[in-house]
């Protein structure tokens, strides 16, 4: 069977993520909630605690793949995205494309080495994103009832167009929809587990990305940085509340009885961010040893949202189920509609394959054999 552009853009997503990134297909990049373009795949990496890299991914398997302009356009949008890496998989080849490529500084995984993939990655176990979408679509009234995959497909935008904390808030919101429809539509439970747990998987990139900005900093400065930045949902810098107190000042100053009118405001707006509750998202993860959990875990929920079998998609981790519990605390939802339904297993399955002594059986194809820079 001739293999489409989705299963050209299926194969190179598992690859990735095989090779310990979080993979993401189909994602909008937006400006101001205006669309801007759509991004094949999107790759996130956790090297360690202070090093997280990201990358673009352009994938055309086309007659005409037009290998020489998508190596200008990936190049382009690495550099408007801030990313550290791009790279196309593309199905032309020609030593002058692999010199292009290299002079434009971006990866080239070439139709050899697609070939080489194809071969070496077996059935999967896991949903494309075309059956994760017809899924979703099952539920006839997805889009009056809120417009589920529109909550998805935001939650991955805000995901590369905005920084953390902003992605967080924007993602933890999708996750509360979801995680609610789970427990007021039984008939459609499993659509709503897997988007609590696609939201969940975001919101938990979002946040690891934050919090590289904190890394160093001691467990109290930690707690202040991540409670600030999921109340307010700036990028950590007090922007939201320097806007806030500048506003207020003009009114103390502007109008008549100002310092009341501006007291009465900003005794207003300090309840209202009060009751963001962002001391239980502080309390858990300004301890490194449970902030490391984030990306392992947010890979786990990708993974079992996507599972191809129902009845696996709520067979968690204990670290997945500890996340997964402090994000229902922080939106107020029952614990248990997203908990029960499955035996937890130890650890996340390995990325490689491991023989009985602990050997790795097979080494994972090198990107830079694939003329990768």
């Amino acid at each position: 069977m001739a293999r489409t552009g989705a299963g050209l853009e299926e194969l190179v997503r598992a690859y990735f993520a095989r090779q310990g990134f979080f993979a993401l297909r189909g994602v909008s990049y937006r400006f101001e909630d205006e669309e801007v373009t759509d991004i094949d795949a999107w790759l996130y990496g956790r090297q360690s605690a202070s090093l997280r890299t990201r990358s673009i991914v352009d994938i055309k398997d086309k007659r005409s793949p037009r290998a020489f302009e998508r190596i200008l356009w990936a190049r382009g949008m690495q550099l408007a995205l801030g990313c550290d890496r791009a790279i196309v998989a593309t199905t032309d080849g020609g030593p002058k494309i692999v010199k292009f490529a290299h002079q434009q500084k971006v990866a080239l995984l070439t139709k050899e080495f697609l070939a080489r993939l194809q071969s070496k990655l077996g059935e999967s176990e896991r949903m494309t994103l075309e059956e994760f979408t017809d899924n979703i679509r099952s539920y006839k009234d997805h889009k009056q009832d809120g417009d589920w995959l529109k909550r998805i497909s935001d939650a991955k935008s805000a995901l590369i167009s905005l920084q953390g904390y902003p992605a967080f808030n924007n993602a933890i919101s999708s996750f509360r929809f979801f995680a609610e429809r789970a427990s007021t539509r039984p008939h459609n439970k499993e659509q709503a587990l897997r988007g609590a747990y696609q939201t969940a998987a975001l919101a938990c990139i979002a946040l690891d990305s934050a919090l590289e900005r904190v890394v160093y900093e001691d467990q109290a400065s930690r707690y202040r940085g991540i409670a600030e930045g999921v109340t307010y949902g700036d990028a950590g810098d007090g922007r939201v509340q320097n806007s806030i107190k500048t506003v207020l000042d003009v009114i103390s100053n502007a109008l008549p009885n100002g310092r009341v009118v501006s007291k009465q405001a900003g005794d207003a707006l300090t309840k209202m961010f009060e009751g963001v509750r962002a001391d239980i998202i502080a309390e858990h993860f300004a301890k490194e040893h449970n902030a490391v959990t984030l990306f392992p875990v947010a890979k786990e929920l990708d993974d079992r949202a996507h599972s191809l079998e129902a009845n696996k998609i709520q067979t968690l981790s204990v670290e997945a189920k500890v996340i997964v519990g402090v994000f229902a605390d922080f939106v107020q939802v029952k614990r248990t509609v997203l908990l029960s339904g499955g035996q937890p297993s130890n650890v996340s399955p390995p990325d490689t394959e491991k023989s009985a002594d602990g050997q790795q059986t097979e080494e994972p194809i090198d990107p830079n054999q694939a003329k990768l820079l």
